[in-house]
């Protein structure tokens, strides 16, 4: 029998507002610039930035254990699947390969990587908890990684970039024992986590961010390709056309 899973996110405001989506059920929720892409020729070129996830098993003490294993596989589905999505979409579809070209240039793309990541996370604590809103945006969805993503443009030849953030864990059998022993002699609901990912979509030509895709929930499996069809499927849930 596969042992129940919760799920973890580090980020202390994150977390509050993931818990809260958790409660109502599978969620995800988008913003745009525009619902309809801008592209420079007849041909939409997207380029696929490499997955950042990583899978991790949670301790009896809660502690989240990254897994390599589980990450790799992870990683492969995501791309693979995004892969066909795109094909789908007759989108002329191109991935980030990793070259001997200047190693500067390859610290660049790295760091947007990262930047995502964090910008991603701003995002979340500012767009989607309305306490945090940030005045200067005015209401409007406004964020961007800047103007080193025109490398990116002029390398690949690509219109967008699609970054995609995923961090999932699973309960180990310890960690299930302890939330039922938690709950059932004290009453006390012991801190699971959550499947948090965002996906956006980025001009290269801008750096602007024209749509970013939130999905935060207690289930789903990205160590499977079947799940993680449905994992793919929400986060590019109202991709632009």
């Amino acid at each position: 029998m596969r042992v129940g899973r919760v799920r973890f996110h580090s980020r202390t405001v994150v977390l509050v507002l993931i818990g809260g989506l958790v409660l109502g059920g599978c969620q995800t929720t988008s913003f745009y610039i525009s619902k309809t892409l801008q592209q420079s020729d007849t041909d939409l070129r997207v380029l696929l930035m490499p997955i950042d996830v990583e899978l991790s098993e949670m301790s009896a003490g809660g502690v989240k254990e990254p897994n390599a294993e589980w990450t790799a596989k992870a990683e492969h589905f995501i791309t693979e699947i995004l892969r066909e999505r795109m094909h789908d979409r007759g989108s002329l579809f191109a991935e980030y390969r990793k070259t001997d070209q200047d190693a500067t240039i390859e610290t660049q793309f790295v760091q947007l990587q990262k930047l995502h990541g964090a910008v991603g996370n701003t995002i979340i604590v500012h767009k989607y908890l309305p306490t945090f809103e940030l005045p200067t945006k005015e209401g409007k969805f406004d964020w961007s990684l800047g103007p080193a993503v025109r490398q990116l443009r002029d390398t690949y030849d690509a219109d967008y970039g699609l970054f995609v953030f995923i961090r999932d864990s699973y309960t180990s059998g310890g960690r299930a024992v302890a939330i039922i022993l938690a709950a059932a002699l004290f009453g006390v609901a012991l801190q699971g986590g959550t499947q948090v990912g965002f996906a956006s979509l980025v001009d290269l030509h801008t750096g602007d961010i024209v749509w970013f895709n939130l999905l935060a929930r207690g289930t789903g499996d990205l160590r499977e390709r079947l799940p993680a069809v449905e994992t793919v499927t929400l986060l590019l849930q109202d991709f632009p056309k």
